[in-house]
């Protein structure tokens, strides 16, 4: 998202939703590092670093295979079929006008939208249901928007003109 052009107007731009909990952790520097060692530690003859790899990399697989999340409903095993990304298809909605209500409503109102989660003031996440197209559902989003943003700015315009007018 570094390389957005600035919008001249009223405007949605998306992006993939990433999981906080689908990439695998990766513990292999952190082995690296016990393997070198800091140097201050006296010198292991083979066997003994070896053994103390060996033991790292058993205490090791158990974090690797047994990912947890805490819940309401207590520390649950994070598998690929507790991951809310296995079952939906979600997309960061970014917005340069204030989300209110009304575009939680409009964004709902599409076909193929499952849900809407409004994260900041100009930010939202939609979860597209898996037999529409995720573009097709997005583009409809950004026009309805934009089409809401505009219609409230001509009827303020055109109010404040008939009150200028008198």
């Amino acid at each position: 998202m570094n390389n957005i052009p600035t919008p001249s107007g009223y405007d949605v731009y998306w992006e993939k939703w990433v999981d906080a909990y689908s990439p695998e952790e990766d513990f292999s520097e952190l082995v690296e590092d016990v393997q070198m060692g800091s140097g201050e530690e006296p010198e292991l003859s083979f066997e003994e670093q070896q053994q103390l790899e060996q033991h790292i990399e058993q205490q090791l697989k158990g974090y690797r295979n047994i990912q947890t999340i805490f819940t309401p409903y207590g520390v649950l095993p994070l598998t690929e079929q507790s991951l809310a990304s296995s079952y939906f298809k979600f997309w960061v909605g970014h917005t340069n006008f204030r989300i209110t209500k009304s575009f939680v409503d409009i964004a709902s109102d599409v076909d193929g939208v499952e849900s809407v989660d409004v994260f900041s003031p100009y930010r939202f996440r939609i979860g597209v249901a898996t037999l529409f197209k995720d573009r097709v559902v997005m583009s409809e989003i950004r026009e309805n928007m934009v089409g809401y943003m505009r219609n409230i700015n001509n009827v303020s315009n055109k109010t404040e003109d008939s009150r200028s007018s008198r």
